[in-house]
């Protein structure tokens, strides 16, 4: 079998707030960034769903990943982006079970 060219920026293991996750983030030949990161939770658990995936493209034109010439960002401007959008990964409220830090609106007392 063979695999289409691509070149790997990063990959591995990475925490985003209490989650234990993983990334990929890839160059694809063609040019597009191709980064991904998610991790596997506890059913029925709101601090820590099931399932936790999110994905980030480049060279996107009219929602079509790939339909634009060039991107519009180099590798390492697509991976600060990366680690910008991560690190700000939050709830938008405090949740039962998540811990200080993890929520953006502090409940009033």
């Amino acid at each position: 079998m063979h695999y289409p060219s691509r070149t790997v920026l990063r990959e591995g293991k990475r925490d985003v707030q209490h989650w234990h996750g993983e990334e990929s983030l890839i160059k694809r030949a063609d040019g597009v960034h191709d980064f991904e990161w998610a991790f596997v939770g506890t059913p029925r658990d709101v601090a820590n769903p099931s399932e936790f995936r999110v994905v980030m493209f480049t060279k996107v034109q009219h929602n079509t990943v790939g339909a634009a010439k060039v991107a519009s960002v180099t590798d390492d401007e697509a991976v600060a982006l990366w680690d910008k959008l991560l690190s700000g990964l939050k709830f938008r409220v405090k949740v039962p079970g998540a811990p200080e830090g993890s929520y953006h609106l502090q409940p009033k007392h």
